[in-house]
């Protein structure tokens, strides 16, 4: 389903409106963007579109990614009536027929698509930090979703600010496990430099919820003194009490 923005201001919205549409519900849709001066002009130009699809089958939102070095890298509809990125997971209504049970959470949308490539269903978050109705949206679909990050600096933090947000709604039954790609890489390089099979050991090797904590409390500071190791214990009960 990916298509393309021409690197036009009002590509969109000449064709839109060509169809029947008036600038204001193009606005409306997210598709068009308001200026100061009152102008409109297309939101998403010169990039590659992801459609963002609901359990429904029906497209209610688009992520854009740049074809040069412009920033932002990717660009997401913003917040509609019919759209909110923080509550939706891109891919979840292909992930979900077939899931069996399995379910891998990505980084970003290349990295899904390598994964169902691989024969591995996989969703993503849309450009925020792995919400609450998202972990439950993911809940719904496995009891011990893999939540997949890169193994660099970036990826642990983007991990271990999962474990935080986790905590309080861990439940008998509701858990998640994590696989941390070592090297650098993501699932995108993982199935071009190696191939699918590689992809699929990369995503088999996961660590356990409570692995994944314990490390990040050793690592918040130096275990050297009786002190120190005091503290580690503290933090323990502090995660394990915040578990309701």
């Amino acid at each position: 389903g990916l298509g393309f923005a021409p690197d036009q201001w009002d590509g969109l919205l000449t064709h839109l409106q060509h169809l029947g549409y008036d600038r204001q519900a193009v606005a409306d849709a997210g598709l068009a963007v308001k200026n100061q001066k009152g102008g409109v002009y297309d939101r998403f130009r010169n990039r590659v579109i992801f459609p963002i699809i609901d359990l429904r089958s029906q497209v209610f939102g688009f992520g854009g990614r740049v074809m040069d070095s412009s920033l932002p890298k990717y660009l997401n509809s913003p917040d509609t009536p019919a759209f909110n990125k923080s509550r939706n997971l891109f891919a979840l209504h292909k992930a979900r027929q077939a899931a069996n049970g399995r379910l891998l959470l990505a980084e970003g949308y290349m990295d899904v698509i390598a994964c169902q490539r691989a024969g591995l269903p996989a969703v993503a978050p849309m450009g925020t930090a792995l919400t609450e109705e998202q972990m439950e949206r993911l809940w719904r679909v496995s009891a011990e979703p893999v939540l997949s990050f890169d193994g660099d600096a970036a990826g642990l933090r983007a991990a271990y600010r999962s474990i935080e947000r986790a905590l309080p709604l861990l439940k008998p039954g509701k858990s998640f496990r994590f696989a941390l790609l070592e090297g650098g890489q993501d699932p995108d390089d993982i199935l071009r430099d190696r191939g699918a099979p590689a992809l699929r050991q990369a995503m088999a090797t996961t660590r356990s919820f409570a692995e994944v904590l314990f490390r990040r409390e050793v690592e918040a500071e130096p275990l050297d003194t009786p002190e120190r190791k005091a503290g580690l214990k503290g933090r323990l009960r502090q995660a394990a009490n915040a578990v309701q």
